[in-house]
């Protein structure tokens, strides 16, 4: 529960944070499409480098064998400018929190319910990608990598939501 609140303070910090940079004009608002499903985004720059990304994600929704997910995502990002200014590449870090849901769903007749395979998940992720902003539209689009581990049960790799490519529109 500890851990659940310092990601709700630390989300609620990114979001206040991101009104200034929102005030620049420089806050990217989309969608995020995986393999698995996809979800919303927001990105924040701080500054000229400096970015904090939220996301709101559903996994496993195509029917994969792992089950479903959904969960929000806090990272923040590093981007370096490119020789081509419209061109950048970033890295960096942050946690996700949401519900795994194994599919593993099943009737117990003994005990005459479902034992639900559910769980919370809180975990940390890692991201790097590219991402094109265009120079006469606000118009930005990017692919990343996000890997992720959960923490909650035990320590796994959660394969949800782990390559995607987003659309944004930039305020």
């Amino acid at each position: 529960m500890k851990k659940i609140c310092l990601f709700l303070a630390g989300f609620l910090l990114a979001v206040c944070t991101a009104q200034n940079a929102a005030a620049r004009g420089e806050t990217g608002i989309g969608l995020r499409l995986t393999p698995d499903g996809g979800g919303f985004t927001g990105k924040f720059f701080m500054d000229r480098n400096l970015a904090i990304e939220a996301q709101l994600n559903a996994g496993g929704v195509l029917g994969w064998e792992d089950g479903t997910s959904f969960n929000a995502v806090a990272l923040v990002e590093y981007h370096i400018i490119l020789p081509r200014p419209e061109w950048r590449i970033f890295f960096g870090g942050g946690v996700h929190a949401g519900v795994w849901d194994h599919n593993n769903s099943r009737y117990d007749f003994e005990t005459r319910r479902y034992n639900d395979d559910r769980e919370g998940i809180f975990g940390i992720d890692g991201i790097g990608g590219v991402e094109y902003k265009f120079r006469k539209a606000p118009v930005g689009l990017s692919a990343d990598i996000k890997p992720a581990v959960n923490f909650l049960r035990e320590a796994n790799f959660f394969p949800h939501n782990m390559f995607g490519f987003s659309a944004r529109f930039y305020l």
